[in-house]
């Protein structure tokens, strides 16, 4: 174990390793006069600019945000619970449409597609491969056609006949013979 960290940490810098597994050892005038050798050698790192510092921490990516913030899980979580529950809302707002119901299967609907695009988009289109722009833009534009979709869908519902019925007057239609 100690020869992995030795080789591990031997490649980033290898004087301050030595240095320590001299001070556990039987050595201390040979550590201290290796101690006072690399901090000779180590020249300090100059300190990033303000400006500098800023921009490393400002990101949009949602790997980046989601790496930031460390809670996949919750998110997994409410992703599957939500597809779970979309098994029980469509039939429940189709048998029994109302305003209520429509703004419900709007809502799940809407977050579900939202939460599947957003994985595509992180997925496929990477700042690595596209610069830092194009991804920003793409979640950007998913975001537009997702609160898009959502108001488009609520003006439906309040000012036609709703999700339910619609789907319903479809399916009742026959075709001409």
């Amino acid at each position: 174990m100690a020869l992995h960290f030795v080789l591990r940490s031997s490649c980033r810098n290898s004087a301050p390793v030595f240095v320590s597994l001299l001070n556990a050892g039987k050595a201390p005038a040979v550590a201290r006069s290796l101690n006072s050798a690399s901090k000779s050698l180590l020249l300090p790192k100059p300190a990033p600019s303000l400006a500098l510092a800023s921009l490393r921490q400002f990101t949009a990516s949602p790997v980046r945000r989601a790496a930031a913030t460390g809670n996949h899980v919750t998110l997994w979580n409410a992703e599957r619970a939500l597809s779970v529950a979309l098994l029980g809302i469509l039939p429940v707002g189709l048998m029994f449409p109302s305003q209520a119901g429509d703004a419900l299967m709007a809502v799940s609907i809407v977050m579900h597609q939202y939460w599947g695009l957003e994985a595509i988009v992180t997925d496929y289109v990477r700042p690595i491969l596209f610069g830092a722009a194009v991804p920003k833009i793409c979640h950007g534009l998913l975001l537009v056609i997702s609160a898009a979709t959502l108001g488009g869908l609520f003006y439906f519902i309040h000012n036609d006949i709703g999700i339910a019925n619609t789907i319903r007057k479809i399916w009742s239609t026959k075709p001409k013979a």
